[in-house]
């Protein structure tokens, strides 16, 4: 009997030191099984963080080559402004890098305007297109859209307001800055003609459709040059008093209407219609 509860005891003892050993074995596995979850872990968060990191980082490029471009264009812009009305003239302007592709499109940006009583009368006196220069930007986490300079009336009649149209729009394939120039009118009692007061309705166009066809990437230079300046006059004769006129513009698909006031009597009013076209070509040079 005592053998056999001897034997019983040391059984157990034995069954005792293998748990503990089995505990022990659980507990050193264990740590090896967490050190690897925290590294695979800690490489899943680099790896994100790091990805982040590199999306921020061009997206804050993107909007810096956006800055860039943006300052291209306004340069050009004063170039053509500084050259426009004055025959020959001509500025050169460097063009920085800024990640985009800078075109022409001398054939687009229709503009019609017809001049009109918005009754009985009405006449297109001019149809064309007039072109657009315009930078391929590359997408950048800025939500800038819309205009930088002037605004999207197709035509305007107050000096306080701009011909240039420099805007950010979406393209066909990308976002775009674009240079345009939309057409400005004024009206002014300028005499009589038979008994009638003679008024002048000057409409001023910049057309940049005698321009190159370029597409240039890099860093490069551009000449505005005034080719000519063109100027065509119409005759209009009211028989009866009216006080204003308009011109309705259509620029490509924008349709704005301006109202010129007209001085008249009894018996009515003469109306010389002119319109002064400067023709500003531009064009890639090497300096």
């Amino acid at each position: 009997m005592q053998e056999r509860r001897l034997s019983k005891t040391l059984h157990k003892e034995i069954l005792k030191k293998q748990l503990a050993k089995l505990l022990q074995s659980k507990k050193a596995f264990a740590i090896p099984v967490t050190y690897l979850i925290l590294f695979v872990s800690l490489i899943a968060i680099i790896t994100v963080t790091y990805s982040f990191a590199i999306v921020r980082i061009s997206a804050r490029g993107a909007l810096l080559k956006a800055s860039v471009a943006k300052q291209n264009m306004q340069v050009l812009d004063v170039a053509v402004h500084s050259v426009a009305w004055s025959f020959g003239a001509s500025e050169v302007v460097y063009m920085d890098d800024c990640g985009g592709i800078f075109q022409t499109e001398p054939a687009t940006k229709g503009l019609l305007i017809n001049f009109t009583d918005e009754q009985t009368f009405n006449d297109i006196v001019f149809n064309s297109m007039v072109g657009k220069a315009f930078y391929e930007l590359e997408s950048s986490e800025s939500s800038d859209y819309g205009f930088i300079r002037g605004d999207d009336r197709a035509i305007i009649n107050q000096s306080a307001f701009t011909m240039t149209q420099l805007y950010y729009a979406i393209g066909d394939d990308a976002k775009e800055l674009v240079l345009c120039y939309r057409p400005s009118a004024t009206a002014a009692p300028i005499g009589t003609s038979n008994g009638k007061p003679l008024n002048l309705i000057r409409i001023n166009i910049i057309n940049l459709n005698a321009s190159q066809s370029l597409m240039l990437r890099e860093k490069f230079y551009l000449k505005a040059t005034s080719v000519n300046v063109t100027t065509t006059t119409s005759q209009y004769t009211f028989n009866q008093s009216i006080s204003s006129l308009a011109l309705k513009a259509v620029f490509d698909g924008t349709l704005s209407t301006v109202l010129l006031p007209i001085s008249s009597n009894v018996e009515g009013a003469v109306v010389n219609v002119e319109i002064v076209i400067c023709n500003v070509k531009i064009q890639r040079v090497e300096v």
